[in-house]
């Protein structure tokens, strides 16, 4: 299995980053100049709900749908994950609350945990299938620059 993770400091208050989750539909496209189109495909952001969404990195094109299975909110921090229909692909946004404001934590988790027959399932994947997509550089470049972007949306709308 391979994880990628990226965190950074927002100063923004944990109920607008989390509120601006809630709102990806009309926020992701604003998000990064990469992504194209976010939709709710069973109109829902609770566990269960079903999305996808679409960006295009450096030409190569990624078209992800998903079902939500973690959405847990509290005063001090919140979660919201997602895996992929395939079962290859999980993806969390963590939240948690400082005194500046917050630091989000974007993780990526790639492959199947299975010992064995999962790292021949993720050797044939992401080497030989789908050896173009699996570009983990290339992915951790976009979840750097995603998160920059995170920060200064928040942050300007903050001091506005």
């Amino acid at each position: 299995m391979i994880t990628l993770k990226e965190s950074i400091e927002i100063e923004t208050s944990l109920e607008e980053l989390y509120s601006w989750f809630m709102n990806l539909e009309k926020n992701f496209t604003k998000w990064h100049p990469n992504h194209k189109k976010f939709e709710r495909l069973t109109g829902g952001d609770e566990v269960g709900d079903i999305i996808y969404f679409e960006q295009c990195v450096s030409g190569i094109w990624y078209k992800i749908k998903g079902e939500i299975t973690v959405k847990e909110k509290n005063k001090h921090n919140f979660r919201l994950e997602f895996k992929t229909m395939s079962g290859i692909g999980r993806i969390s946004f963590i939240a948690e609350k400082t005194e500046e404001g917050c630091i989000f934590t974007h993780i990526e988790n790639f492959g199947l945990k299975t010992p064995l027959i999962g790292g021949v399932i993720n050797f044939l994947l992401f080497n030989v299938i789908a050896r173009k997509k699996a570009n983990w550089d290339l992915i951790l470049h976009d979840m750097k620059e995603d998160n920059k972007n995170l920060k200064q949306i928040l942050e300007k709308r903050t001091q506005a």
